[in-house]
């Protein structure tokens, strides 16, 4: 074979290598995008409901101290009333 018939055979096979590794590499940016684009609509999605969460705790909290009542008399309070469900369903 010539010089000029082994450069054709490969410049062929280095192109269609290039054209290859071109559309792999294509496709897993689109699924990078894809799965960017997840991750930031669940973290808007954690986002606000942290701060709808945040803003319960913060209402609960100025309700039980708002009443006078001490935060040891309603855990005390709840934990009586989990106990007298539990003795009922026990009866039953």
């Amino acid at each position: 074979m010539d010089a000029f018939a082994k450069m054709d055979i490969f410049f062929l096979v280095t192109t269609v290598t290039v054209i290859v590794l071109a559309v792999f590499v294509g496709a897993l940016l689109y699924y990078v995008i894809r799965t960017a684009r997840d991750v930031s609509d669940v973290v808007r999605i954690v986002k606000k409901e942290s701060e709808r969460f945040a803003e319960g705790v913060s209402t609960a909290r100025r309700e039980m101290t708002g009443r006078g009542e001490s935060i040891a008399q309603k855990f005390i309070a709840f934990v009586q009333s989990l106990a007298s469900v539990r003795k009922s369903k026990k009866s039953k």
